[in-house]
């Protein structure tokens, strides 16, 4: 029965999280429900008996969390299958693998100390207890977020995207400080919970004890989480004036990527919304530094099929759009490479025009999807020919292996001091310098595209050697489905924080949006509709934080810690008079000896009587 009710608190936990998680109900999430969310999860593992039933428990928690909030899945056509189950499995089974870890302070104390249920040696303490299940469960994170299979949707941090003052800390630790100290608390008050019966207790010695560390614990949240509001709210009110704008008009043309194989209609729906911007600012005599297009519109791979953009769509070829209106144009698209006479190499990439119509260069994206834009072991031929008979479709993408930046021609903002910037071009002749003071400014803007800006390992090098601006591209519009939206971009939206830059996201049908390096929303559009808008994109001078000079230090010290605590154990026990296992064991077979003894005697006993 007890087993039953444990099973129902982890799956119980899982949907809390889920509804906390942007979602359908509550878009931008619901910050509350993380408050309590894990709580059910905690005092199910601290009843748990085993590291087998851990690990059971953790699997449960974990897969109902991605099952529920990641439902959109399975709206991914041909890989339905393998991007919503094999993506649950996964999930549920590094859960399950962190659970096993969650039960180490309770295995460590019934070996300890069965018999002294107010013992405060070593592990068996509510603080040590409510420390290592914030550290594992930060770590499992990490873990999960983190690399090739790497999914950072389903985290605690997605959920309090609306907490502005709270996620500041990310600038220090990334998401994983904005994990830690939720999971911290749902601890803290879960071990009230479980010990409200001790707490209470006025006049017992070990009571007290336990009393004194519960509360030292319970102060160290309430320190940690004041000066982390304090920080916030300096860094969200701290006056940032941009150097620089680079005027941009962001296009959303709101097509189906399941039915529109003929990138001529996206073609023409981008020129519509384009065109509707532009004449807006020319009635204000104004000229957008960059137009930019989201992810997959032109479907036929450049360099060997510009010739079909020159001529197509027929009414008005792009590469004539382009020419016509001078303007720079980012555009996602395909890159092809020929590696062999039988073999080619496509790139999810994003394209970039001058206004000449002329292809500058391309960006090739990084960070694959798995089971979606890549499949582990694809290459290798009978496991290639398994995947298309199931899905029919043969996962070609390539995965890009440097690193691209745009310099695009911008405005200075008011904030520009006359004379505070001077240029020395060696453009002429040799010999021959020209120095013009104030010159037109340039940014440097990086392109990751899709989920790509999900990932700080992705987004930290593209920082290091240079980005002033994180220009998203992405078409996730394929589930349809608002949360998913929702869920990327606030994903994404702790990239601004972390590196305070800012972060602008061109999309298919949403959620396209400019954010600030504090995190706020300065322009977006709604979901689901053609549409377009100008917007100024304000350029900060860059600054480098924590986290953009260390990367992800918060989780390896947790890590450290609890690899310690592990290591110290094991030490312990080697060095330690406590009963050890195998002696246990012999005293058990002693005691049912002596009771069956007991019991033959009390038997004679009474048959005597």
């Amino acid at each position: 029965m007890k087993a039953i009710l444990q099973v129902f608190l982890s799956v119980f936990s899982g949907v809390l999280l889920a509804l906390a998680i942007p979602n359908e109900l509550y878009l931008m999430g619901s910050p509350f429900y993380t408050l309590i969310a894990i709580i059910p999860f905690y005092l199910a593992i601290k009843d748990c008996k085993s590291f087998r039933f851990s690990f059971v428990l953790s699997f449960i928690q974990t897969i109902t969390v991605h099952l529920c909030s990641s439902f959109w899945l399975g709206y991914f056509k041909d890989f339905a299958a393998l991007t919503l189950g094999a993506s649950a499995f996964g999930t549920g089974m590094i859960g399950g693998i962190f659970g096993i870890f969650f039960h180490f302070p309770y295995y460590s104390e019934s070996k300890r100390n069965r018999l002294n249920l107010f013992s405060l040696k070593e592990n068996n303490t509510p603080a040590f207890r409510i420390f290592w299940f914030s550290f594992i469960y930060v770590l499992y994170e990490w873990f999960k977020s983190t690399g090739f299979l790497g999914y950072p949707w389903g985290t605690v941090s997605t959920a309090v995207y609306r907490w502005q003052l709270l996620i500041q800390i990310a600038a220090i630790t990334g998401t994983y400080g904005v994990t830690f100290i939720l999971v911290f608390f749902n601890a803290l008050i879960a071990e009230g919970f479980s010990l409200y019966d001790t707490l209470i207790i006025t006049d017992n010695k070990p009571a007290y004890r336990i009393k004194l560390s519960y509360t030292a614990v319970a102060k160290t949240w309430a320190v940690s989480m004041g000066l982390i509001l304090i920080y916030g709210a300096v860094s969200y009110s701290l006056p940032r004036n941009p150097e620089k704008y680079l005027d941009t008009i962001i296009v959303q043309q709101n097509s189906d990527p399941w039915k529109n194989a003929i990138d001529t209609t996206n073609i023409e729906n981008s020129m519509k919304e384009t065109e509707k911007v532009l004449s807006m600012l020319q009635d204000r005599d104004k000229k957008p530094d960059l137009i930019v297009w989201s992810e997959g519109v032109l479907n036929r791979p450049f360099p060997h099929n510009q010739w079909y953009y020159e001529n197509r769509p027929e009414n008005k070829p792009l590469i004539d759009f382009i020419k016509d209106n001078n303007i720079p144009f980012l555009v996602g698209g395909v890159w092809q490479t020929r590696v062999s006479d039988t073999k080619i190499n496509l790139y999810n990439s994003t394209l970039m025009f001058d206004g000449n119509g002329n292809l500058r260069g391309h960006y090739p994206k990084n960070h694959l999807v798995p089971f979606a834009e890549a499949i582990p072991f694809s290459k290798i031929k009978w496991i290639h020919d398994i995947i298309f008979k199931i899905t029919k479709i043969s996962a070609g993408w390539t995965p890009g292996d440097q690193y691209v930046f745009f310099q695009i021609p911008a405005s200075w903002s008011e904030y520009h001091k006359e004379g505070e910037a001077k240029t020395i071009s060696l453009a002429k002749s040799y010999g021959e310098q020209i120095i013009e003071e104030n010159a037109q400014p340039t940014v440097t803007i990086s392109t990751p595209i899709c989920y790509d800006d999900a990932f700080p390992d992705v987004c930290r090098p593209l920082w290091k050697y240079g980005t002033e601006v994180f220009m998203n591209l992405t078409d996730d519009s394929w589930s349809l489905k608002k949360s998913s939206e929702f869920q990327h971009f606030c994903v994404a939206a702790y990239r601004a924080i972390e590196y305070r830059t800012t972060l602008v996201r061109s999309t298919n049908a949403g959620y396209s949006v400019v954010v600030d390096p504090a995190g706020r929303i300065l322009y977006d559009m709604p979901l689901f509709e053609q549409t377009s808008m100008e917007c100024q994109v304000p350029v900060y001078k860059r600054v480098t934080t924590t986290y953009a000079l260390l990367g992800n230090w918060f989780p390896c010290l947790l890590l450290f810690l609890c690899l310690l605590s592990i290591l110290y154990e094991i030490l312990i026990f080697q060095k330690s008079d406590y009963i050890p296992s195998e002696r246990i064991i012999k005293k058990g077979k002693k005691h049912k000896k002596a009771s069956k003894k007991d019991g033959k005697k009390h038997k004679k006993h009474h048959k005597t009587k």
